[in-house]
């Protein structure tokens, strides 16, 4: 469970986190020595900016969203998790909340509050459907490259043409229920490629991703351009949530009904 749910904060740039303490050593061996590090974090407090395009023949859709990410207690019956964010799309600002503890899920968005059980698992699973995660073995990497800057250390890299379809399997699996609309169409990842900001103690302080992607179904095409930027605010330190405070207001549904 705590690796995972440290993969998922991750790979919610859909890149590859790598840490390490610059030096001599091969970029890869940085690479893996990051995920032993994840493994370390109990506590998390990200900032992350999304930019999307959807490009369908003559009509594009563009979508930003910006949120910040907590979670408290990995790997623990007490686990919280806080999500505050705006999607902005079609000239409309959408603002969503969700905060999970105690096996419940509560959701603010668009003039409804909402709540439903949801076992410790499964909000897991549920994280992971939202954020599209995927997470790169380090083979599928190549050009990777370190340059120091004062005491931060920042990653380069791309992942391997050859490696693409292996990845795209790997992200839809990792999307789940979310991804199921993936599976009938011929998916193609152009380009994946990012940068991250690693700190003397070997810790992601901010990161970049892009990705290019080409979806076909059913005989259309269409285009994705995906950029991400993520601030890992005071990584390795304790993340503080605060409960909303009408959360007794909320209305309790079955998760079903939301096809969870």
């Amino acid at each position: 469970m705590k690796k995972r749910l440290s993969a998922i904060v991750l790979s919610i740039v859909m890149a590859v986190s790598l840490t390490g303490c610059g030096g001599k050593k091969d970029p890869k061996e940085i690479y893996d020595a990051a995920m032993e590090k994840q493994k370390e974090i109990s506590s998390i407090d990200v900032d992350i900016d999304m930019d999307m395009s959807l490009v369908h023949e003559s009509d594009t859709m563009d979508l930003s969203m910006m949120m910040n990410m907590k979670i408290d207690g990995i790997n623990t019956d007490g686990m919280r998790y806080l999500m505050d964010g705006t999607t902005s799309t079609m000239g409309q600002n959408i603002d969503t909340m969700m905060y999970y503890e105690s096996g419940y899920c509560y959701v603010e968005a668009m003039g409804q509050k909402l709540k439903y059980a949801m076992g410790l698992e499964d909000m897991v699973k549920q994280v992971e459907q939202r954020l599209g995660s995927t997470s790169v073995d380090s083979s599928y990497l190549k050009d990777i490259t370190a340059e120091k800057d004062g005491d931060n250390q920042i990653l380069t890299y791309t992942v391997d043409e050859a490696k693409m379809e292996e990845v795209m399997e790997e992200m839809i699996d990792a999307l789940g229920n979310a991804g199921a609309g993936l599976t009938g169409a011929s998916n193609t990842i152009q380009a994946l490629s990012g940068e991250l900001v690693v700190n003397k103690e070997g810790y992601v302080v901010a990161s970049k991703a892009k990705l290019s992607m080409e979806m076909t179904m059913d005989g259309d095409t269409a285009n994705m351009e995906l950029e991400m930027e993520a601030t890992y605010n005071n990584p390795g330190q304790a993340v503080s949530i605060t409960a909303p405070e009408d959360l007794d207001s909320y209305t309790e549904i079955d998760a079903n009904q939301l096809g969870l």
